[in-house]
Parts: C-alpha cells; structure tokens; sequence
C-alpha cells in the first residue's frame, strides 16, 4: 500500500467526490440542519490549496487549506474514506498541506474539529496541534473546538 499525495485544482473531480462524501458523513452524523450550517465555512472556491490522497491510484482521502487572515491557514475539508483509514492517507495529507503552507511562508496553522469526534482530536494531537480557544465564527460554537499548530520547524523536509 502506497500511497501518493497530488495537488489538485478545486475542481477536480476526485476531490468533489470525497468532499460529497464528508458532506453525507456529517449529514448523517448531525443530521443536515447542523451539518448545512457549517457549508458556509468549507466553501471549496475560498481554498489556497487542495490535494488528493490515492492508494493504487484509486482516490481515499483529501485534504484543503485557505487562509484565516494574512499570516494563519485554515486546514479544512480533511478526510480519509472509512476504508481507508489506519494506512497512513490521513498524515501524509496533513504533511502535504503544512509542506505547502511552510513553502508559501507561513509558520502557523489552525483547524477546526467537532467537539465529539476524538478520533480525529487525537490524530490532530499526534500530529503537534494543540487546543485553543475557538476564533472566528466558531466562537461560541458548543459543537467545535479549534487547535493550532506551530509549523516553522515541524514540516519534514525532503
């Protein structure tokens, strides 16, 4: 299993599709009214970056950014299909999006999860993010928690 991690435009038909995907995930996990209140904030057109994970060429997982404001990134749209998860997709998503952020100058960035998924609140742990207090319009939002990275020095070089 080897997986491979290309940049694909917004429109890319393999992200679309993962992207639908996460978007029935959480239609089914919230229930639509929720997860519809959250479109707003994961809208594709906004991302500065977008990458696609594939395993033997079949696409499993993805990944965005866009920007906060001037100096912060905004991890959004992660996801690895069900089937896929446990083979490594999910890092080397998070590590292709850092990459890309270092490269462009910027040494920190944000996320926003959902408060009772711990699966993904420990995989961001792993990965060197820690919880802060949430920004934006996720202030106040009893459904989310926010975390931060500093990435200046943690992006593996090749």
């Amino acid at each position: 299993m080897t997986i491979k991690i290309e940049k694909v435009a917004i429109t890319h038909p393999d992200l679309l599709n993962l992207v639908q995907e996460l978007n029935d995930f959480f239609n089914e996990e919230w229930g639509t009214e929720i997860a519809q209140g959250y479109q707003n904030h994961h809208n594709l057109a906004e991302m500065a970056c977008a990458v696609v994970a594939y395993d033997d060429q079949v696409a499993v997982g993805c990944g965005c950014w866009k920007l906060l404001d001037e100096q912060t990134p905004e991890i959004k749209r992660m996801y690895v299909k069900q089937t896929s998860r446990g083979n490594g997709a999910a890092g080397e998503i998070i590590q292709a999006l850092e990459a890309d952020m270092l490269e462009k100058g910027y040494q920190q960035v944000v996320l926003e999860t959902g408060k009772d998924m711990l699966g993904a609140i420990r995989f961001y742990e792993r990965h060197g993010y820690h919880i802060i207090p949430n920004y934006g319009e996720f202030i106040g939002d009893k459904l989310c928690i926010c975390m931060k990275k500093i990435i200046k020095e943690s992006v593996k070089q090749n």
